[in-house]
């Protein structure tokens, strides 16, 4: 036997030994998908996708499978639209694009609408903030033989309540972002450059924005790209990377703030323990530790809840970024509070 009918008979027999794997999955599969995707459907993307990319057949089994499982459990299918399953550091990857995190806002009816757009140089686009609020004017120059390169990207969403949301990334900012990524130079960040740009401002702006935690996960379901995990040992490097990850500006690091007391409440000290609100000259009464503290002790979500409100509130104040160990602690615990954690 050649070589090469050797190789087509390798692939053969891994495409039916998969078929037979997904088949065992199928029970599996049909208990997290929405109602309006089958099982079957389900499998037959997958099975065009893996046809697709010949080194999902050789990844690891059990990665490319759990893939496949938390795909599904997002109510989305990887037909390369709504999430795509990628090779990463040899593994398969679920990765949720824009298309399927745009179409789970729009179902969860959270929000009226959201978008993201990217700007290239040779595109009209203009943003500027007045008392009116946030404003951006883009005009693509869609018949231009070349746009140019990517310069910025941005989002807006609008609640059902009036408000209206907007965020703005340069190209310095989304490469702020790739830089902390584990493949920055390979995968999604090489051949998906444009999806990941758009979903970094996404990430950036569902900070601010109402969401269920089903629909956060979804939004940082890659969050395992990139290298943060030195955040919660307090590092200069940890922190410069969470501040990448949300596009924020990487600034010299001010003095940490004293901790302040806990009043006999409950509340932090220079809080109001019936508004929550901050009193004023005490806007540096949390420091990492401390806001972690709160966040771990609360037990009831309106106590979780009411703990990250004081935390924005002392941050906003002393017009300082949260840690995003800080953050991530208040994502990690909502979650334990079951389906009404919103």
């Amino acid at each position: 036997m050649s070589a090469q009918s050797h190789q087509v008979s390798t692939a053969a027999e891994q495409h039916i030994a998969l078929g037979k794997e997904l088949e065992v999955l199928k029970p599996e599969l049909a208990k997290v998908l929405p109602a309006h995707v089958s099982a079957e459907k389900f499998m037959r993307v997958v099975t065009t996708a893996i046809a697709q990319s010949p080194d999902l057949r050789s990844s690891d089994r059990r990665a490319l499978l759990t893939a496949c499982v938390k795909c599904a459990t997002d109510g989305l299918v990887p037909d390369g639209r709504e999430a795509a399953l990628v090779m990463f550091s040899g593994k398969a990857q679920y990765m949720p694009m824009v298309a399927g995190i745009l179409k789970k806002v729009r179902n969860s009816g959270e929000l009226l609408s959201i978008v993201a757009n990217v700007v290239y140089e040779h595109d009209q686009f203009r943003y500027f903030v007045d008392d009116v609020g946030e404003h951006v004017l883009h005009e693509p120059n869609v018949i231009a033989p070349d746009r140019g390169k990517l310069i910025a990207v941005y989002s807006i969403a609008k609640t059902k309540d009036g408000g209206v949301y907007v965020e703005v990334m340069s190209r310095s900012q989304i490469e702020q972002v790739r830089n902390v990524s584990k493949s920055k130079n390979n995968g999604p960040w090489v051949g998906w450059y444009d999806e990941m740009a758009r979903k970094t401002v996404i990430r950036r702006l569902s900070k601010r924005l109402p969401m269920s935690t089903d629909l956060e996960a979804v939004v940082r379901r890659d969050d395992e790209l990139y290298d943060l995990n030195q955040q919660r040992l307090g590092t200069g490097s940890g922190r410069d990377a969470a501040k990448a990850m949300l596009g924020l500006p990487i600034l010299p690091d001010a003095d940490d703030a004293a901790a302040a007391d806990a009043n006999s409440s409950g509340a932090p000290e220079g809080v109001d323990p019936q508004t929550g609100e901050v009193i004023e000259g005490n806007a540096e009464a949390f420091d990492e530790p401390k806001a972690i503290e709160s966040l771990l002790a609360a037990k009831t979500l309106e106590q979780l809840n009411a703990a990250w409100i004081q935390i924005q509130a002392f941050h906003e104040k002393a017009v300082r970024d949260i840690p995003l160990a800080v953050e991530g602690t208040y994502d990690e615990t909502k979650p334990k509070f079951g389906k009404k954690a919103k």
